[in-house]
């Protein structure tokens, strides 16, 4: 087994910890096979290994979602809720493109214009 299918098999062993057995069997797709299928509807969620223990607000998950052919972000925390079970709360927001850049200075943007 390679690093990366052990990883893969470490997180659906994480996961399956934490919230239970899926419902059906995971199955893992072969690296270098390439499939036209339709990314529609379909997200991933990455743990956030850089996340600092002490920063609960720090997401634990991040990734990206399709909705219905547009783009969003998804962000995860595990929680726990007041009887004890682990939960798994998203936010999704929607991508969007960088403001297209201006030769404008800050100034303008608030209308200051401060004289020497």
């Amino acid at each position: 087994m390679n690093a990366h299918a052990a990883a893969i098999e470490a997180f659906i062993n994480e996961t399956t910890r934490c919230f239970g057995a899926p419902p059906v069997e995971v199955l893992l797709r072969q690296r270098g096979v390439t499939m036209d299928y339709d990314n529609r509807n379909r997200g991933s969620l990455f743990r956030n290994d850089d996340k600092r223990p002490d920063d609960d607000k720090d997401r634990d998950y991040s990734g990206s979602i399709n909705i219905e052919g547009t783009e969003y972000w998804l962000s995860g925390w595990i929680k726990t809720s007041n009887n004890g079970r682990k939960f798994l709360s998203l936010s999704v927001k929607p991508k969007q493109d960088k403001p297209p850049a201006t030769n404008k200075s800050h100034a303008e943007d608030f209308g200051d214009e401060i004289a020497f």
